[in-house]
C-alpha cells in the first residue's frame, strides 16, 4: 500500500457522469447487482440519488445516495458508493435466513431487512486499489450517515457478493436455475429490477433443507466472493457481523450493525477546518463537511491541532467549506512501532 499524498474528492454523483459511472462499473466482473452495466439503470440510480440528496423525498420513501470518488489531478472517477434507507419498501426484499444447524440446518426465505438501510454499491477502479483508497470510500458512507442520523435506520446491513461469477452460482444452479432457463447473471440483473412476477414463481415456500444439496453449494452459503474479503474485513472492523441471513441468488453474507455503534461513526471528531500549509505535514484524514443537501468529502493529508483541523487550501476548496468552517473528521490512528508493540504485549 502507497502512502497517500495527492487530495480526493468525494462527492455525490450527477446525471451528467452517467456515463462515466458506466465505464467505471464496466471495469467490474460482474455479478454486482446494484450496479448494472446498463446506461438507463445507472441514470435512474442517479436520478434518484439527486432526488435523495436534494431532500425532495419523504422520510417514508427510499432513498439512494450514490457518491463518486474522484481523481481531481486526472479528472475521472474513480469509485463510487452507496446508501440506501427503506430498502425493500418500494420493491421485494427477499433473501434466505439460515435456520439450524447440522441435518437440521434449512433456508427459510425471509424480508426482515425490509426497512433497513443498505450501505452498498463499493466499487474502486482496479488501477487505485493499491493506494488503500477502498477503506476510505467505504467510510465516506458513515460520515454522510453521521451528517443527519435520523435520515436513515437504525439498522444498517451490507451486502457481500456470494461464490458467483459468469459461470453462474452454486445455490442459484442448484435452486433456480432450471426454474428460470436464464444464466446467472442474467437472473441477477432480473432480480434486482425486483419484477414481482418473477419473484413469485422462484421464492421457495417454507423451509429448503441443506442436508442434501451438493458439498459445493452447502460450502457457498454465507461465504463472500473472493474478491469481498478485504470488504468483509473492513465491515467486521466497523463492527459488522453475520446476521444469518445470505443472498437469495449467490448466497452472499449480509452483514448488519447498529447506525449508532459503527466505529467511524463512533470515533468520528467535529472541529474546524483552516488552510495552512502545514497541512501537507499531516496524515492521510477523511474529512467530511456540510449536511446531506450539500454534502462532500475530502480524502488529504491534514494536521490536527488544539485549534482544528489544518489542510492545504486546494483541500479546503474541494471541500467547499469556508476557513474556519465545521467538519467532521476520521484519522487512523498511528501505528505503532516495534519497539512500542513489544512494551504493549508485555504490558508494560
Amino acid at each position: 500500500m502507497r502512502p497517500i499524498k495527492d487530495t480526493y474528492l468525494f462527492r455525490p454523483i450527477i446525471s451528467s457522469e452517467a456515463a462515466d459511472l458506466l465505464n467505471l462499473v464496466r471495469q467490474s466482473s460482474g455479478g454486482l447487482s446494484s450496479l448494472q452495466p446498463r446506461l438507463a439503470f445507472l441514470r435512474n440510480y442517479i436520478e434518484t440519488s439527486e432526488k435523495s440528496f436534494a431532500g425532495s423525498l419523504s422520510l417514508e420513501e427510499p432513498h439512494k445516495y450514490l457518491i463518486g470518488l474522484f481523481d481531481q489531478r486526472a479528472g475521472r472517477m474513480i469509485g463510487c458508493a452507496a446508501v440506501k434507507t427503506q430498502i425493500g419498501k418500494d420493491s421485494p426484499f427477499i433473501n434466505f435466513d439460515i435456520m439450524g444447524d447440522g441435518p437440521d440446518q434449512s433456508l427459510q426465505a425471509s424480508t426482515r431487512f425490509t426497512g433497513a438501510t443498505e450501505v452498498g454499491s463499493l466499487f474502486l477502479h482496479p488501477d487505485y486499489r493499491a493506494d488503500g483508497l477502498g477503506r476510505y470510500l467505504a467510510k465516506v458512507r458513515y460520515l454522510l450517515m453521521a451528517s443527519e442520523p435520523w435520515r436513515f435506520g437504525e439498522s444498517v446491513i451490507a451486502e457481500l457478493r456470494g461464490i458467483c461469477g459468469a459461470k453462474g452460482s452454486p445455490l442459484y444452479d442448484h435452486l433456480f436455475e432450471y426454474k428460470l432457463e436464464k444464466t446467472f447473471l442474467e437472473a441477477d440483473a432480473e432480480y434486482y429490477d425486483r419484477n414481482p412476477d418473477a419473484l413469485g414463481d422462484i421464492v421457495p415456500i417454507g423451509p429448503v433443507e441443506t442436508c442434501n444439496m451438493p458439498l459445493e453449494v452447502k460450502a457457498s452459503l454465507g461465504q463472500p466472493h473472493p474478491s469481498g474479503l478485504a470488504a468483509m474485513r473492513l465491515l467486521q472492523r466497523e463492527g459488522f457481523i453475520f446476521s444469518g441471513t445470505i443472498d437469495l441468488f449467490d448466497a452472499g453474507p449480509i452483514m448488519t450493525a447498529h447506525r449508532d455503534t459503527i466505529r467511524t461513526i463512533m470515533n468520528a471528531e467535529v472541529s474546524t477546518v483552516s488552510a495552512s500549509p502545514s497541512g501537507a505535514q499531516g496524515a492521510p484524514t477523511l474529512i467530511a463537511s456540510g449536511k446531506v443537501t450539500d454534502f462532500r468529502a475530502v480524502l488529504t493529508p491534514a494536521k490536527i491541532t488544539d485549534n482544528g483541523v489544518l489542510v492545504l487550501p486546494n483541500a479546503l476548496h474541494m471541500l467547499g467549506a469556508k476557513m474556519g468552517g465545521d467538519i467532521r473528521y476520521w484519522q487512523a490512528e498511528p501505528r505503532k512501532t516495534a519497539t512500542e508493540e513489544t512494551l504493549v504485549k508485555a504490558h508494560i
